[in-house]
């Protein structure tokens, strides 16, 4: 089904339930009600770190986040929702303890086989001499990509740097993919990015976050549906509650970026995502799954299952 209209049944469905007073018990709405599913679905973006044992400056400070997260943590925290597969996402780690990291979660996907992929990060800025790193990661089966975290940079265009584009172009040596860390000012250098880069895949995590708090779409809806114009991009659906109010936030406060990235991207090219525990800051798992399931519930089964499932093995490479 078309996104357009998907978007009309919605708005249809929600008339007939005013007008009615009771939701229509179609199997879509019937999704709302529980972010149960009866398929294994696919969580993009996970993290876990072991304050013990690795060093996260970022956390210092943080009563929610300074704390160790592990296998244990996750699987209460997702009690009753059916995730079947898990991708790791670099949690920023000092610099000098990357490989650690993926050493560290690949120990982790021994005592929890749902771990299938790796994204780490590494200094792509090297250019061609970041090279024989990639190499020695693409010695673990768990590795799929990269991300190298852009969004604190100053210079808007800093992955155009002819050095970090060199580092770019390199992943395709490996067959790893990039996950966009950046931030919406970011967008229109990412698209020129990938349009420099059309064999490497290209996932931007966290919607490259609008500015929901204060419901300001300008400029980024234009430049999110710029670059989904380009086949090798994909969006993440993680990190919309964390960039809404983290007390107050609402279902209709994070609607629109939610529709509009799956107007200009499609249920094929957009990946469900949880950013799993920093969402504690504004949510938790169930709560976020069932407000995602209530925007998109005039969705078919199909594409709730490429959203949840579907998109993410294909991005990530990840057997069915």
């Amino acid at each position: 089904m078309e996104r357009r209209t998907f978007l009309k049944r919605s708005m249809l469905a929600g008339a007939a339930a005013v007008a009615a007073g009771y939701l229509q018990q179609t199997a879509a709405q019937e999704r709302n009600t529980s972010p149960m599913f009866d398929y294994p679905i696919v969580d993009t973006h996970v993290h876990y770190w072991d304050k013990e044992h690795l060093h996260y400056h970022w956390i210092l400070g943080n009563e929610t986040l300074n704390r160790s997260y592990q296998n244990e943590e996750y699987a209460a925290a997702t009690e009753g929702v059916n995730v079947g597969q898990i991708v790791f996402v670099q949690a920023e780690c000092l610099p000098g303890q990357a490989i650690a990291e993926v050493d560290y979660v690949t120990g982790l996907a021994e005592a929890d086989p749902r771990i299938q992929g790796i994204v780490a990060t590494a200094p792509l800025e090297l250019g061609n001499q970041v090279l024989p790193t990639l190499e020695y990661l693409a010695q673990n089966p768990l590795m799929r990509g990269i991300r190298r975290l852009l969004q604190q940079e100053a210079d808007v265009e800093y992955c155009l740097r002819p050095e970090f584009v060199q580092g770019i172009q390199a992943l395709e040596r490996v067959d790893f993919s990039f996950d966009f860390g950046i931030n919406r000012r970011q967008l229109p250098a990412a698209r020129e990015l990938a349009q420099q880069c059309p064999n490497i895949r290209f996932i931007i995590d966290h919607l490259a976050p609008p500015d929901i708090r204060n419901q300001n779409y300008d400029p980024w809806q234009d430049d999110i549906r710029a670059i989904a114009e380009l086949p090798n991009v994909y969006c993440k659906m993680s990190g919309v509650a964390t960039a809404a109010d983290h007390e107050n936030w609402t279902v209709e406060d994070i609607r629109f970026p939610i529709e509009h990235v799956l107007e200009c991207f499609g249920f094929e090219r957009t990946a469900f995502g949880s950013d799993w525990p920093v969402m504690l800051l504004a949510t938790d798992y169930h709560r976020w799954v069932s407000a995602l399931r209530e925007v998109i519930a005039g969705c078919s089964d199909d594409e709730d299952r490429l959203l949840f499932q579907g998109a993410a093995r294909d991005f990530y490479r990840l057997e069915s």
